[in-house]
């Protein structure tokens, strides 16, 4: 049996609304017992288990639960039904401030989190240089920590915590003040330091979850809506964010601006060697139009699934238009295998206004083809109606096309395979 670090069973927690202190007050003397509040649940019957040495990833949008979930695995909150079960020392980076003394020193807050923890004063001593070099602060690890920008406490915050050797290390978003470099930094001393252990990471940031997180937990309004798989989970929440922009916005009334316009090419134009479009995962969007056929063509027309880096290749979508649309957008996004997006391009981005769509229309998005690293890769188009912002979806599809990039002449990591340069080198002479 794996052994479960986390074990959560239809966890609850349960807040009491009032219009009006009145009717708190009300509420508590009523002699029957009158109801004056309304209930709302952060958290409804939420259960999981972690395994240990896993990664999770838990998505969801603002006001969903992630932040009370986080509050309850580390017994800042208490749930108001439902058991948790936790094995091994819990370490948190949750928002700023938290569990730190501002009126403190830096160093003294590192010796403080120590004690909490219960690491002893041999560890403690051993353990201070690495989190003075980590967080990289400087002089200001003796000044209060109320005097420190929202960077500089954060790296102390992040470095204390994961230094401590906890079992389980839950990160909130606060990794999001830090610089980029900081990020990484980060990122990098997860996968050394907690490689065999259990860390929680809560970010709006999709490419974060996609490169650490082999699992997703989506919270929804204090419920559960998926429990799996990265990519999976993911396209399921940016489906569910599609279809939520669709309901809060009306059809957009459109102006003119400077975009380039462009007609649409009269004649016969073939479609019979373009295939239609599988859709293994849904269509997202209105339906107000429909992507029926798409492919990669190369400058012979040939449809292609090899791409050589800087090869000029064209993306032919059919869009079946199911009543006029002013104002289209034609757009698509690259994926790696592992759900990375590596770039995307739209209609709006190459300042092309798209004449009005009716019936069925062909689009041939011609590009050059960067220097991808080797690998897999799919493209996810999508068709929608008004500007970059906003914008309505009519239809997005995932992973409607893929492609390979054959084996380069070296095995490097990477996106992209730069191999167009110069170096120079200039011998110093030294002071005589």
């Amino acid at each position: 049996m794996e052994d479960i670090v986390v074990r959560a069973e239809n966890i609850t927690k349960e807040y009491k609304l009032y219009n009006s202190e009145m009717d708190r007050l009300k509420e508590a003397f009523h002699p029957l017992r009158k109801c004056y509040h309304k209930k709302f649940y952060a958290l409804n019957n939420v259960s999981f288990e972690i395994k240990r040495g896993e990664k999770i990833g838990i998505i969801g949008s603002n006001g969903a639960g992630k932040s009370t979930l986080l509050k309850i695995l580390t017994d800042v909150l208490n749930q108001t039904s439902g058991t948790l079960e936790t094995k091994g020392t819990v370490a948190a980076l949750l928002e700023l401030g938290a569990g730190f003394n501002p009126d403190y020193t830096g160093m003294e807050n590192i010796k403080l989190n120590a004690t909490l923890m219960g690491i002893s004063q041999s560890q403690v001593e051993e353990n201070i240089k690495k989190i003075v070099d980590f967080a990289d602060i400087g002089d200001f690890i003796n000044q209060p920590v109320k005097s420190y920008s929202s960077g500089m406490f954060v790296r102390l915050a992040f470095a204390t915590q994961i230094f401590s050797n906890p079992d389980i290390l839950i990160v909130d978003e606060a990794l999001s003040v830090g610089d980029i470099r900081f990020q990484q930094k980060c990122y990098r001393a997860m996968d050394q330091l907690m490689k065999d252990k259990t860390v929680i990471l809560v970010t709006h940031d999709t490419a974060a979850v996609t490169r650490f997180c082999k699992r997703v937990i989506w919270l929804n309004h204090g419920e559960k809506m998926f429990d799996g798989d990265t990519v999976e989970g993911l396209q399921k929440y940016q489906e569910y964010l599609i279809n939520l922009a669709m309901d809060e916005k009306e059809e957009i009334v459109c102006f003119d601006d400077d975009k380039e316009s462009i007609g649409i090419t009269s004649g016969e134009v073939q479609i019979g060697n373009i295939p239609n479009v599988i859709a293994s995962s849904g269509y997202k969007g209105n339906g107000n139009a429909m992507i029926i056929k798409a492919a990669i063509l190369d400058e012979d027309d040939n449809v292609v699934d090899i791409i050589e880096p800087n090869q000029k290749i064209r993306c032919v979508f059919v869009i079946e238009y199911k009543k006029p649309i002013e104002r289209p957008i034609l757009g698509l996004e690259v994926f790696d295998r592992l759900g990375n997006i590596i770039f995307s391009i739209n209609s709006e981005t190459l300042n092309v206004r798209l004449p009005q769509g009716k019936g069925i229309v062909r689009y041939d998005l011609s590009i050059v083809v960067p220097e991808l690293n080797q690998g897999e890769y799919t493209i996810s188009p999508a068709i929608a109606s008004g500007y970059q912002e906003p914008h309505v979806q009519m239809c997005w599809i995932d992973d409607a096309l893929s492609f390979k990039v054959p084996p380069r002449e070296y095995d490097i990591p990477g996106f992209f395979y730069v191999e167009k340069g110069k170096i120079k080198a200039y011998q110093i002479e030294e002071n005589k």
